[in-house]
């Protein structure tokens, strides 16, 4: 269309020209008229573009033909992240790093199981929940120690038979600090036969953490944040060196630490 537009045009201005040549005294009235066709021209040419252009959007979901050829290439996911920008690409964003959580999630799950396939003829204790909800809260390490003995069966160090382990065994140096898990109230502390001296935090929705076998214990604490010192690792009560047990706990089911740390 622009092409023909650009001829005319060309045509029209060379005739006018001759014609300013060959009469110089033609009457302007002429010239006016030769304007007023040429413009009434133009107009009907960008018309007529305009009106290909609107019938393209509407053949290609408004996108030119050239265009809609070489967009055939792309993948849907990719035209829906330019069609709605930003919040799609959150959405693939967000999906991916869930898919990641699970994956690790089933690994640590996985790795468990396997660490207890010698024990397949025990049954799991009925207070014992062997997924991994999500806490809600930010935690992290109670000790800067090494795993000693770990959640689940095993055979007990002490009396030689076969129990269920409750929690996760830290080995470190008496007197390293015992961290917090996670912000909360110390709402038990004291000293018995098993745990040794031992003090309990709510985290509040039914979430609860144990630290045993402690040599001292910040007894008058109360509120506590995360990674705050509430006591001293030691080997207090059925211990044989000097470590720390950490429990989780949601209402009455015990958790794995493990797949927190």
């Amino acid at each position: 269309m622009k092409l023909v537009q650009i001829y005319i045009s060309s045509a029209i201005f060379v005739i006018l020209t001759v014609i300013r040549i060959a009469f110089p005294v033609i009457n302007n009235e002429l010239v006016s008229g030769i304007n007023s066709a040429l413009e009434m021209e133009t107009r009907q040419t960008e018309t007529a573009i305009e009106y290909g252009e609107k019938t393209a959007d509407r053949l290609f979901g408004g996108e030119p033909a050239a265009k809609q050829k070489s967009m055939k290439c792309l993948n849907s996911e990719k035209r829906r992240a330019e069609v709605f920008g930003d919040e799609i690409r959150y959405r693939i964003d967000s999906d991916e790093k869930e898919g990641l959580k699970e994956k690790e999630e089933s690994d640590k799950v996985a790795t468990f199981a396997s660490s207890q396939a010698q024990y397949s003829g025990a049954v799991i204790p009925k207070n014992v929940f062997l997924e991994i909800p999500d806490l809600g809260f930010e935690y992290s390490s109670p000790v800067d120690g090494v795993k000693s003995s770990g959640f689940g069966y095993r055979i007990h160090p002490i009396s030689g038979e076969l129990k269920f382990h409750y929690g996760t065994d830290f080995a470190a140096n008496t007197g390293t600090p015992v961290k917090a898990f996670a912000d909360g109230t110390i709402v038990a502390a004291g000293n018995s036969d098993s745990y040794g001296k031992y003090l309990i935090i709510d985290h509040g929705n039914g979430y609860t953490s144990l630290y045993a076998h402690c040599s001292e214990l910040c007894v008058g604490c109360g509120g506590v944040k995360r990674g705050d010192t509430i006591a001293l690792v030691g080997e207090t009560g059925l211990a044989t060196g000097p470590h720390l047990h950490f429990e989780i706990m949601h209402d009455e089911y015990y958790l794995n630490p493990e797949f927190y740390l």
